[in-house]
């Protein structure tokens, strides 16, 4: 499995923060050449890779989501397979390196490290030790198992705009 490095200030991979829209299709279609697989949609790096453009059509946002990547990368921050860590611990191990937002409106769901421009997401709130409150224990096991990938971030992303 490859490593996608994460860069805050830099970009995702080979998709980097300043790029135009003609080099992000460029790389797209790299990244396609290399990993497409049958099974995928011929669009699948697109969808892998959201950018956001400035007025003058150069990136200013990348962000990928845990889902379809993980089966190509090992998305990597610092050293940190950030798919691949409970949610708490990777936000301990970054607040180390730089803090994160602790006012921001979506905390919990959302942590910005504005220092460097990175952010973590995921749709909703699970904690380790909710597996042991009752309206955990009383779900199915299927259910169960959708509540548990909550523990786990479902994108990471980047911006160049950052704040000190």
């Amino acid at each position: 499995m490859d490593t996608l490095v994460i860069e805050p200030g830099i970009g995702i991979g080979d998709i980097k923060l300043g790029m135009s829209k003609y080099e992000f299709e460029e790389c797209i279609e790299a990244y396609t050449v290399k990993y497409q697989k049958k099974a995928h949609d011929p669009d699948y790096f697109n969808y892998v890779f959201r950018v956001e453009y400035d007025t003058l059509g150069k990136i200013i946002f990348i962000e990928i989501p845990s889902g379809m990547i993980t089966t190509e990368f090992n998305c990597v921050f610092s050293g940190i397979n950030v798919f691949n860590i409970k949610a708490e611990e990777l936000v301990e191990t970054i607040d180390r390196i730089a803090e994160y937002d602790r006012d921001h409106p979506e905390l919990g769901y959302t942590y910005f490290f504005p220092e460097i421009g990175l952010s973590l997401w995921r749709s909703s709130v699970f904690k380790d030790g909710d597996k042991e409150e009752e309206w955990f224990k009383e779900l199915c096991v299927e259910n169960q198992e959708d509540e548990l990938r909550f523990l786990y971030f479902e994108s990471v992303s980047i911006t160049a705009e950052t704040r000190v």
